[in-house]
């Protein structure tokens, strides 16, 4: 995923070693903005970012679509990759303690920014990442 997405698509993002990551009330702005930009979304997770730059990743807190069918189209994908990880995203942010979470790190320190690190893709990255049917 290392092309770079449109500034359309990454504002309210950062990027660390080519990866994106929202601040959460951003992403959901990003995942509107994308079908319309040429790009689907295959999900991603939640990152804790401490103000030295110190990185925790919560690998268990995450929110994927689903493969893309054999025949399905490319502009029905995007759509609905779309909508799968905002479903998923609105439902761990609603309902996840993030505190309680970070806990189970033993070394992270607060203050820390919640981050949620998505992947967004074109047709033709996800047929040369192996992704597709």
């Amino acid at each position: 995923m290392s092309e770079a997405l449109p500034q359309t698509l990454s504002h309210g993002a950062i990027v660390r070693q080519g990866e994106y990551a929202w601040d959460l009330n951003a992403f959901p702005a990003a995942l509107q903005k994308a079908p319309d930009l040429g790009y689907a979304c295959l999900g991603g997770q939640f990152w804790f970012l401490l103000s030295d730059g110190s990185l925790y990743e919560p690998f268990w807190l995450e929110a994927n679509s689903g493969e893309r069918g054999a025949n399905e189209a490319w502009p029905d994908y995007k759509a609905r990759s779309c909508s799968e990880v905002a479903k998923a995203f609105e439902a761990l942010v609603k309902e996840t303690d993030f505190e309680k979470e970070a806990a189970q790190f033993k070394s992270l320190q607060v203050p820390f920014s919640i981050l949620f690190n998505a992947y967004f893709v074109t047709e033709a990255q996800l047929v040369r990442l192996g992704l597709q049917r």
